[in-house]
């Protein structure tokens, strides 16, 4: 991709993650290239390649519109990611350096630091480096390129999650419990906890639907 398409490419993609542009909202071309300060057809190309990751829905009429989810359509992405990130976690455990395992230990010092203080959205950006770490030393690449589409899918969601009251306590003490099991070189233990902390956020999405759409 050419500098300016990619440029209106992670800035609408930016701003979809972080819930600027909202679920169902229009994207028109017009007023994304007077607000990026670049043409309609470097726009045209963004969409194209935003709809190609599932982030955007072109319509017909050539309309865009912010790619939303159902509850169904959300767990079952859920539940393939559990299957990935299952394997992508039981590939890494033993390519895991002692260095990699301080700086989990690290993040996930500063993820009680943020819960203590509250930070919530700051947690969730260290929620997400805790996660980093296994993907970088995961020898299947694809393996790890699913995981992140799926997780991209529904990033704009994580603060909503962690705001439902316990899923906070509870995802600080799953993360804790995953690192010691990497800590142990358990394999087995790990992909089964990775897998039980993805299960745990589908059945949140269960039992609060109506808050996080």
């Amino acid at each position: 991709m050419r500098n300016q398409t990619n440029y209106a490419y992670e800035e609408i993609k930016k701003r979809i993650l972080e819930g600027i542009y909202h679920p169902q909202e229009s994207l028109t071309e017009i007023a994304l290239s007077n607000d990026l300060s670049v043409s309609r057809n470097t726009v045209k190309k963004a969409l194209l390649k935003l709809e190609s990751e599932n982030l955007v829905i072109i319509e017909e009429s050539k309309r865009a519109r912010v790619r939303s989810f159902s509850i169904d359509e959300m767990i079952q992405y859920l539940e393939l990611r559990e299957l990935v990130e299952g394997y992508v976690i039981r590939r890494s455990v033993l390519l895991l350096a002692d260095a990699d395992l301080a700086e989990m230990r690290g993040i996930l010092a500063e993820m009680h630091r943020c819960l203590e203080a509250h930070e919530l959205l700051e947690y969730s950006k260290n929620n997400w480096r805790f996660h980093e770490v296994i993907y970088r030393v995961c020898p299947n690449r694809p393996a790890v390129e699913m995981t992140l589409e799926i997780k991209n899918q529904f990033k704009r969601y994580n603060v909503k999650t962690i705001l439902i009251k316990g899923r906070d306590e509870n995802s600080y003490a799953e993360h804790c419990r995953i690192l010691e099991a990497l800590e142990r070189r358990d394999v087995d233990a790990a992909e089964k906890l990775m897998r039980q902390h993805v299960a745990n956020m589908s059945e949140v999405l269960r039992k609060n639907s109506a808050l996080l759409l």
